[in-house]
């Protein structure tokens, strides 16, 4: 129950620092990008699988959050509308550049170093195994199972039907649970 309390008073915080932000003030700006930097950080890089890319996407995500700020209506939680923001910079360049990430060892290091301090060793093998899977199986995965979007919201921002965003998610899933139990039937 408090958990629920404490995201009611982060959204009541949140909403003069985004109204301030929206006005123009920079530092008020500055705060909400500290608050939401690491997550909107780690959600680009498990979607790209790349340090880089992950940095680029989330530096992108916050100057196009800025520019559209006095749009935000309040109706979602900032960090909610900002992770939208996110996915679609990440989406919007998978599908410029249509590209598949290969993971190579100075990635998977580079990978376990960001989660290492926020994530058990269990966790470390799960993102490990969401980072190895095809593209559009792992983005669907991640927007559902750790973004809560619907199949209707994945298929629409995907351009997927809702059939094939199922699809998906069950190959991704399965493709998981092998890596993780070793079993590849």
């Amino acid at each position: 129950m408090s958990q629920s309390i404490e995201i009611d008073d982060r959204v009541t915080d949140e909403l003069p620092l985004v109204q301030a932000a929206a006005g123009g003030d920079l530092s008020a700006f500055e705060r909400l990008y500290l608050q939401n930097h690491k997550q909107i950080y780690l959600l680009c890089l498990r979607m790209t699988g790349r340090k880089d890319l992950a940095e680029d996407h989330c530096q992108d995500a916050f100057i196009k959050a800025w520019q559209a700020l006095p749009k935000f209506q309040g109706k979602s939680k900032f960090s909610s509308w900002l992770y939208r923001i996110a996915v679609n910079v990440v989406l919007g360049h998978q599908r410029k550049y249509q590209y598949e990430v290969l993971a190579d060892q100075d990635w998977q290091q580079a990978f376990e170093d960001e989660f290492a301090a926020s994530h058990n060793p269990q966790q470390l093998d799960l993102e490990k195994a969401i980072a190895a899977l095809p593209m559009q199986a792992k983005n669907v995965l991640i927007l559902h199972d750790l973004m809560g979007m619907t199949h209707k919201e994945i298929g629409e921002s995907l351009k997927i039907a809702v059939g094939t965003c199922k699809a998906h998610l069950n190959r991704a899933r399965l493709l998981v649970r092998q890596q993780l139990t070793g079993d590849n039937r």
